[in-house]
């Protein structure tokens, strides 16, 4: 106690007093900008795209299941990320190889829940999957929806329940919207929803307890730039006053520290990759500074680590191939 307060006592009088102390105490910490870094793992997944990742709170790990390989090859495996290196598991179950599918974390379940892509042969895939941290188990509902790629979901904490939004549905393009509640699909018909897309993003603003939804490539491949947000029965089109370009192949994550969205990458109405870093704050969208940024990437895949407060970014590819590093944003 008698250290305690000398030190204490010390500080006040260099300071002078205690309204400057309110004052330092009180100010920004500049330091604290968020800026991205790679890592360097021991072990590596080998470089892909079209892959999907997601937080195992239950585990306290990043999950993050197949893909499409460099070398064209369609992946099937299981890598988990402590905060500082990745495993390969070998559960006695798993999915099909695949790529293009969806993934979300499931709390009520605490569950990881994996639905379709396209197959080694390219078709579309409407199984469900859910990977309780150390096996994959197949999930056969009475409601199943159409199979499709590029679907976007994220758990709707206000709700229990898994979203799922449009995707690539062959012949057919639909805008359709589909809920998991742990053990069954359920359609919803809200009166407004986005247009038919593919290849966007989604993630659930646990601050403003909504589904967020940015961009995809709608009708004809045309990028969009549109932000939609789902309340658990409709979405609703907002109009913020600054926003991404239109583009597809992007990522989103919940920072829960910072209490924003966080966007990553994707490609322009044009087709070339980008590695702009913006953040949703719940009415508009803010750019990050360009700081120790990845390449420029599509495809990539991302989540935010809990466990030790950080975004983290695997893989994706441009026009010259695809990716096998690992960022964290933080």
């Amino acid at each position: 106690m008698r250290n305690h307060f000398f030190k204490i006592s010390s500080l006040l009088l260099m300071l002078g007093s205690l309204p400057i102390l309110a004052q330092l105490l009180s100010s920004p910490d500049n330091s604290s900008t968020p800026t991205w870094t790679e890592v360097f793992p021991g072990t590596n997944p080998s470089a892909r795209s079209m892959h999907a990742m997601v937080y195992d709170a239950a585990a306290g790990k990043v999950v993050m299941f197949a893909g499409f390989g460099a070398d064209s090859k369609v992946l099937s495996g299981t890598f988990l990320w402590n905060g500082h290196n990745w495993t390969q598991e070998h559960p006695k179950t798993h999915p099909s190889p695949r790529f293009f599918h969806s993934m979300a974390y499931d709390e009520g379940a605490k569950k990881v829940v994996l639905f379709g892509g396209f197959d080694s042969n390219f078709s579309l895939l409407n199984d469900t999957w859910v990977w309780n941290g150390s096996d994959w188990k197949q999930e056969h509902p009475k409601t199943v929806p159409p199979p499709r790629a590029s679907s976007a979901m994220a758990y709707d904490s206000s709700d229990n329940k898994v979203v799922m939004f449009s995707g690539e549905i062959l012949p057919e393009t639909f805008n359709d919207t589909w809920v998991w509640n742990g053990s069954d699909w359920t359609e919803e018909h809200p009166s407004q929803a986005p247009a038919f897309r593919q290849g966007h993003a989604m993630a659930y603003d646990t601050a403003r307890d909504n589904v967020v939804l940015f961009g995809g490539d709608g009708d004809g491949g045309i990028a969009q730039g549109d932000t939609w947000v789902w309340n658990g029965s409709n979405w609703s089109l907002l109009n913020p006053v600054h926003s991404p370009s239109p583009r597809s192949g992007h990522t989103m994550a919940y920072d829960s520290v910072k209490r924003v969205v966080v966007l990553f990458g994707g490609y322009d109405a044009t087709n070339n990759p980008l590695n702009e870093t913006w953040v949703w704050n719940g009415s508009d969208w803010t750019e990050e500074p360009n700081t120790g940024q990845p390449a420029p990437r599509f495809n990539q895949a991302m989540t935010y680590d809990s466990s030790h407060g950080e975004v983290v970014l695997f893989g994706g590819a441009n026009n010259a191939g695809s990716f096998g590093d690992t960022f964290v944003w933080k």
